[in-house]
């Protein structure tokens, strides 16, 4: 199964910031597609808890850099994990990432390695960064997901707590 991911926002620490997983635009069938929002608590918290030196990364750029690509990475990790619950990878998964984090790819792969392989035991065919094609279903719906203010697109999204990203931030 090929996915593309994407984001919608202008950094990861704001308001709304969205990261959607859809499958690859294919006329035969419904495409699947989900993604998560942050909220202004859910980043309040992790903000603060990082202030306080309560998770493994420090408080200068390069560890903050770090920092918000793991974010970004378990929020892959768990939109995926929902997917396969209702999917089967039966030939393994095919991954289009778009360069949202330049310079960062072989942080990316390092975690998407460790929580796709390691964890959900998952065979990762491919992994490619690239620049999304403006009509991807990733790229519309990240879109539309972070401009959703009255929640209409529900069923879309995926529930995180701060206990679920925890898991993999504390030392």
């Amino acid at each position: 199964m090929e996915f593309e991911i994407d984001v919608s926002g202008e950094d990861l620490f704001s308001k709304d910031y969205t990261i959607c997983v859809a499958q690859k635009n294919n006329e035969s069938q419904k495409p699947i597609i989900f993604g998560y929002k942050f909220t202004e608590e859910i980043l309040r918290i992790l903000k603060s808890r990082h202030g306080q030196k309560k998770y493994r990364y420090g408080s200068s750029q390069s560890q903050k850099a770090l920092f918000k690509i793991r974010l970004y990475c378990i929020v892959i990790y768990f939109i995926i994990k929902h997917i396969q619950k209702q999917s089967i990878f039966d030939s393994g998964i095919y991954l289009n990432l778009c360069r949202d984090f330049e310079g960062r790819e072989n942080d990316i792969k390092s975690n998407l390695n460790y929580f796709l392989r390691d964890v959900l035991k998952l065979e990762i065919k491919k992994m490619h960064f690239c620049k999304l094609e403006k009509g991807s279903n990733a790229d519309g719906y990240a879109f539309m997901m972070r401009k959703d203010k009255k929640d209409l697109m529900k069923d879309y999204y995926l529930t995180l707590k701060i206990e679920d990203f925890e898991i993999f931030l504390k030392e």
